[in-house]
């Protein structure tokens, strides 16, 4: 069965999700189909769309000056919708493109912000965007990337919001929706280029599911930092740990009362056994360099065997872009050992 059939502020939260069977609800294979391409089409006349929030983005004809947050912007990129701008992390320090940025040609949008803290109203007003689209990373519709409280609201009252949700929900299903998003704003699903993500992004997955079960017993602990604490997953939080769960990936859940994270302090970072540890690969956490400065953390089994990957805390949201990642996901499982907490 394809994997696609069946079922900001600079807060610590908002660093730290931001700096987030084999079912999805509805078959992303079925975008494309003759609703979708009387969507593409319908350029001219009334334009709606209902996003994850149950508000519905209106316009008197399909939205053409897009402004996006950087992940979203990723998404609907390879589907030939070109944002006009673009906020949230996009460059490192150093110039290079951030994870979150995906094919984005940086160098062809207009830069509104370059962090979560970073928005200027003035770029974005002169900019004349009709329709703004980020994430939603939590159950309020104000959790949204970058557009919190005061900020969203003077953003709605110059263009409408569209937030796709990020939150509890499986890494198909995100992806899903950005397609139909894209397919709303004339982008093509059916192009050369997201079938073959789609294909690659179904081999990965049963790629991905056959690694794991070739390791059984193979525990996983997922985390971010920074130089105070660390921070261990909830993957019921994330899309694409909720994926790779369904998959039969054993991964570490954290506790506490917090969504997404338990809060560790360095002393605690043996609280949770495993074999392998994926740590956050993004420029705003601690670098595995700067990890092994803390004792507590040298000394893990699974660090002390180099038992270690990357992983992102924002996944990428079509098959273009995840694709790679279960890939990789899955020679890391491969090569990985099981004995490591025995």
């Amino acid at each position: 069965m394809s994997v696609f059939q069946g079922a900001a502020g600079l807060s610590r939260r908002g660093f730290l999700i931001g700096a987030g069977g084999l079912a999805a609800a509805a078959a992303l294979t079925a975008c494309g189909s003759g609703d979708d391409k009387q969507a593409a089409g319908a350029a001219a006349g009334p334009w709606e769309f209902t996003d994850d929030r149950g508000q519905k983005a209106a316009r008197d004809q399909r939205p053409t000056r897009v402004v996006a947050y950087a992940s979203s912007a990723a998404a609907l990129w390879d589907y030939g919708v070109r944002p006009v701008g673009v906020f949230g992390p996009q460059k490192t320090a150093d110039g290079k493109k951030e994870i979150q940025a995906g094919n984005i040609d940086l160098n062809a949008v207009t830069s509104i912000g370059n962090a979560w803290d970073d928005f200027s109203m003035e770029k974005f007003a002169a900019l004349k965007p009709d329709l703004v689209v980020t994430g939603l990373t939590g159950a309020k519709p104000t959790d949204m990337w970058v557009l919190k409280d005061d900020l969203g609201t003077k953003v709605q009252q110059i263009a409408p919001i569209v937030a796709i949700s990020e939150y509890k929900v499986t890494l198909p299903k995100v992806i899903e929706r950005f397609e139909q998003l894209a397919v709303a704003l004339g982008g093509d699903a059916n192009s050369a280029a997201i079938k073959k993500g789609k294909e690659d992004f179904q081999k990965a997955s049963d790629d991905l599911k056959a690694a794991i079960q070739g390791k059984p017993g193979l525990k996983v602990l997922v985390v971010s930092s920074d130089k105070d604490s660390l921070y261990v997953c909830k993957p019921e939080y994330f899309a694409d740990l909720a994926y790779y769960r369904e998959l039969g990936l054993d991964i570490v859940a954290g506790g506490g009362s917090d969504d997404y994270f338990e809060t560790l302090s360095w002393e605690q970072a043996g609280k949770y056994p495993a074999d392998l540890i994926l740590t956050d690969s993004r420029t705003y956490a601690l670098s595995r360099q700067q990890m092994a400065q803390f004792p507590t953390w040298a000394q893990l089994p699974a660090v002390k065997a180099n038992q270690l990957a990357d992983w992102s805390t924002e996944p990428r949201f079509n098959p273009v872009l995840a694709a790679p990642v279960l890939q990789q996901l899955t020679e890391v499982v491969k090569g990985a050992r099981t004995d490591i907490t025995a």
